[in-house]
């Protein structure tokens, strides 16, 4: 488990709090290469004339859309309820448990470049 060891500490254990212990260092991973182990990391594709989930191109046809994504697991917020505060990414918990969700819901798919990378997917 050298992924999930390598991880920071608060990571380490939400990631063990929320994932079966089989799934650790693959949740690590992914973390890692969503977000560079950063709880704060950002990626915000949104603007007036690229609202959420305007198609911006296809890579290896995969469309890719305009997001905001958060947080460790870089969680697209523009995939959540509109009245759910997206600034709760930011909070290790909430953005590792929602990853939880959508892992317990579809695998590593919500993930495709970095589970692809991982050979996850």
């Amino acid at each position: 488990m050298t992924a999930f060891f390598d991880a920071p500490e608060e990571l380490r254990e939400a990631i063990a709090e929320f994932f079966p212990e089989e799934e650790w260092d693959n949740a690590a991973d992914i973390s890692r290469l969503e977000s560079g182990w950063s709880a704060f990391a950002e990626a915000d594709t949104t603007d007036a004339l690229h609202p959420c989930g305007t198609l911006l191109r296809i890579v290896n046809g995969v469309k890719v859309t305009s997001e905001r994504s958060i947080g460790w697991f870089q969680i697209n917020a523009c995939n959540l309820p509109p009245n759910w505060n997206p600034n709760h990414l930011f909070n290790t918990r909430h953005n590792v448990g929602t990853a939880h969700d959508m892992w317990n819901k579809r695998g590593w798919n919500p993930w495709f470049f970095s589970a692809s990378k991982l050979g996850l997917i």
